[in-house]
């Protein structure tokens, strides 16, 4: 079952003219075309992967707002430069140092999908604020 369908994270922004779906099939998409064609991993070199992406809240969250950015900052009619360059560095490394990383998100899932728990929370008092 995708996240999209449990409820578990808001959909990613629409661009104009995108519903919903739309937005979800664009990041998938990206996710395994840009993502999965340009990187790699290397156990060996704590580098981790999980095919099952989409089952960790943490990289669901930095690949929208990855996505995001990358949308804003591509090349196209009226910006046909952009800032794409500053993208890899700004966006791209910073994040992928924290996906990929031994203790990262995908972290445990070297044989396959591993479900991490999750942080419990409890609600603040009536009344609180800080």
């Amino acid at each position: 079952m995708s996240d999209k369908e449990t409820g578990q994270f808001r959909a990613p922004d629409n661009h104009p003219g995108q519903d919903e779906d739309e937005a979800w099939t664009s990041l998938v998409s990206w996710v395994e075309t840009l993502i999965a064609g340009v990187e790699s991993f290397d156990h060996e070199g704590n580098m981790h992967w999980c095919p099952q992406w989409w089952a960790h809240p943490e990289a669901v969250e930095r690949f929208r707002g990855m996505h995001q950015q990358y949308l804003a900052s591509a090349p196209n009619k009226d910006q046909p430069y952009g800032l794409f360059s500053s993208w890899w560095t700004d966006h791209f490394d910073r994040h992928a140092a924290v996906l990929f990383a031994k203790r990262g998100p995908f972290g445990e899932c070297r044989d396959g999908h591993v479900e991490k728990p999750r942080l419990s929370t409890v609600s603040p008092p009536a009344g609180w604020s800080t």
